[in-house]
């Protein structure tokens, strides 16, 4: 059964509503209780279901019928840009092209607006910029990855809908028993909310050689979470024991000890990080971290704490405008390693920070800064079913790949005294360092 709705406009212009979309049998539970008067829904679907795609067809409907201001909410601004409103599914389909140009008054690309003919507004943003739709008045929006999003944005949605009757669909996957957990728990008591967990056995959605080439890709918990819709904490998380490896360092510097230093330089928004390791006992510094600074001061900065930590050896992204940063380095006599980042050569620095942290052979300074960039690491799926490693849209990962740098290539045990030989070994070719 699918449910459509045909609509003849003033010019006898007829068009059917959802456009050029075709239901699955699973989706139309939620299909008929969006018609029939709900107003709460949760859809915690798995992955590649094709949650988005259904919500997105449909909201085009409740916008026809009652005229007011709607709104797709992402946790970032760059996903609902890449995710929805550049998004396209499986088969070429742009999600924009739901919307008939038969009922569409007019697109505003910048703002990522779209209005109806009838003067219905949908627009997209980001939960970090949340500040944006203060003072307005939705009467129906969608809360899309809900399970990544600061839980703080239904709190100030939630009073305007109770007010003006709107409606509010919740769309994700699990990331543990966070705040999406505990909606569902909640909903479940209610008989005002349309709750639907779907795992992939019951949708039959994928193909059964596809999920056993991705079971045999993945972390079993996050398989589980992504195709089975199971809550289990740290599921995704990339780096594990964050907090247990958390010590208080002393940053003073000693010169009866050796020192290491990763440097990740800024690219655009980003900033450049330094982070020194204690090779006595591999505890880190806490990091030097600063942005929006020529590379001459960014230069001069990093020479000083060089010189402060007593000529360590220096690992330093050497990518793109990084090159001529080393080059110079190199010129000022600096004791100093070229790391060019790749796809492959940043999974490498990762995968080795990853066992470190793992077997709590590094300790990393209580910094808040630093724990929230590595707890942000997630396994991630990309359409093509390649697991990933990344941080989501708008997150920096800076303190990371500094720390990352700095702890590549240390050699298996902390040197207990002065007269230690390091191995140290790059692409290009193989040297010796001397502590003595």
């Amino acid at each position: 059964m699918e449910i459509h709705c045909k609509l003849t406009w003033y010019n006898m212009v007829t068009v059917t509503i959802p456009h050029k979309y075709k239901p699955r049998g699973y989706q139309l539970p939620f299909l008929k209780a969006f018609d029939n008067g709900i107003k709460r829904f949760i859809l915690c679907w798995h992955r590649r279901s094709g949650k988005d795609k259904t919500v997105f067809a449909v909201i085009s409907k409740r916008m026809l019928e009652k005229k007011g201001l709607y709104l797709y909410i992402l946790p970032y601004y760059a996903q609902a840009k890449k995710i929805i409103w550049h998004g396209i599914d499986k088969d070429g389909f742009k999600f924009l092209d739901h919307f008939p140009k038969e009922i569409t008054k007019s697109v505003n690309e910048t703002e990522m607006r779209i209005e109806l003919v009838n003067g219905s507004i949908l627009q997209l943003v980001g939960a970090d910029k949340v500040d944006s739709i203060v003072g307005t008045n939705p009467i129906g929006v969608v809360f899309s990855e809900y399970s990544l999003m600061k839980p703080s944005v239904w709190d100030f949605v939630r009073p305007i809908l109770a007010e003006n009757g709107g409606w509010a669909v919740f769309v994700f996957t699990p990331r543990g028993m966070n705040h999406a957990w505990k909606l569902i728990q909640q909903a479940k008591e209610s008989s005002d909310w349309f709750v639907q967990l779907l795992t992939v056995d019951e949708t039959q959605a994928i193909s059964k050689d596809v999920l056993e080439a991705e079971k045999r890709e993945m972390p079993q918990d996050l398989f589980e979470q992504e195709y089975y819709v199971k809550f289990i904490e740290g599921a995704g998380a990339f780096f594990r024991r964050v907090d247990d490896n958390k010590v208080v360092v002393d940053p003073i510097p000693n010169p009866q000890k050796k020192y290491k230093m990763g440097v990740d330089l800024a690219k655009y928004q980003d900033y450049t990080v330094i982070t020194v390791i204690d090779m006595m006992t591999f505890n880190v510094i806490k990091q030097e971290r600063f942005n929006q600074i020529d590379y001459n001061l960014q230069k001069a900065k990093i020479e000083a704490i060089y010189h402060k930590y007593f000529k360590p050896l220096v690992y330093i992204d050497s990518t793109g405008v990084g090159e001529p940063v080393y080059d110079d380095l190199v010129k000022a006599g600096m004791n100093i390693q070229p790391y060019r980042f790749t796809e492959q050569s940043r999974k490498d620095l990762l995968v080795n920070l990853q066992l470190r942290l793992e077997q709590g052979t590094i300790k990393i300074p209580d910094d808040e800064i630093l724990a929230s960039e590595l707890k942000s690491f997630q396994y991630t799926i990309s359409e093509g079913g390649r697991v990933k490693i990344q941080v989501p849209d708008g997150v920096h990962d800076d303190c990371v790949f500094s720390l990352a740098l700095a702890c590549w290539e240390l050699p298996q045990n902390p040197l207990h005294k002065s007269g230690s030989i390091w191995n140290l070994t790059n692409k290009q070719e193989e040297h010796q360092t001397s502590y003595e």
